[in-house]
């Protein structure tokens, strides 16, 4: 079997929008160019460019929210393209989302209890509410949630305790990947730095997998095993962390290294 986890191969994406003006034309636009990406069991690559670069749409795809024009995304040697629904499903329960703002991906409605207990309700992870809450009270203490607070709702935590809420929920069912989305963009420097030590205190008790998204190159190197770097929907550079930023080889990669700002994340 392969080591590679995910392999991506040829994908391409395209968008079609829709003007009317005066006339409706659909007018095709190229997100994702031929995109090859592999991804190892136990490491954490990231992916770095650019606002609507195509990041989130890679990512989109790999989740299987929307579906590529063509290419194949292999996950342990499976192409999830030929999922049927069932085959979706269950993917769906190896492979998890981290977002962007921890607030709106929570429910303002429901305990966090609930929260953490919905996804292992829905899979049907074990046969009684006693283990289901065994696995909240093992994942809590992970992230570093007091038992106290599963009785709070989202609006009375500060954004750094929610995203640990967040990625509670993204590891609940003990995926085999886990795509972040710019997980720490929204929160201060000092907060930042807790969560992404947190994500490396998990890789290495969990042995997680993990495509992190971010346009921050310092917290990038303090994280990462590999770089890939996307200029306007293509791949242009992908390689280990130190070799991408001690040896860059393409002029998209040295522009963004070359534009990092001289005030360095403090982690």
């Amino acid at each position: 079997m392969s080591e590679n986890l995910i392999e991506i191969k040829n994908l391409k994406k395209i968008y079609t929008d829709e003007s009317s003006f005066l006339t409706i034309k659909k007018e095709p636009h190229l997100v994702l160019n031929n995109i090859n990406l592999n991804i190892k069991k136990g490491e954490i690559v990231s992916l770095a460019g650019e606002s609507g670069c195509g990041k989130t749409t890679l990512a989109n795809c790999i989740l299987k929210v929307i579906e590529p024009n063509s290419g194949e995304i292999l996950f342990n040697g499976e192409n999830i393209l030929n999922f049927n629904k069932k085959q979706t499903f269950d993917y769906r329960k190896k492979i998890q989302m981290i977002f962007q703002n921890p607030y709106s991906s929570l429910n303002p409605k429901m305990k966090i209890k609930e929260t953490l207990l919905e996804p292992l309700q829905i899979h049907k992870i074990f046969k009684s509410k006693k283990e289901n809450l065994a696995r909240v009270y093992e994942i809590i203490d992970l992230v570093k949630i007091s038992k106290d607070d599963l009785k709070k709702y989202p609006h009375e935590f500060s954004g750094g305790q929610r995203q640990r809420i967040a990625i509670a929920r993204a590891l609940i069912l003990k995926p085999d990947f886990i795509v972040a989305d710019e997980p720490v963009s929204a929160l201060d420097v000092s907060i930042c730095a807790n969560i992404i030590n947190l994500l490396l205190d998990l890789k290495e008790k969990l042995n997680l997998t993990m495509l992190f998204i971010s346009h921050d190159l310092n917290l990038l190197r303090y994280l990462s095993d590999k770089i890939a770097i996307m200029n306007k929907g293509e791949i242009v550079e992908f390689g280990d962390c130190e070799e991408i930023f001690n040896n860059p080889k393409d002029d998209y990669t040295k522009f963004l290294l070359g534009s990092i700002r001289t005030i360095k994340t403090d982690f």
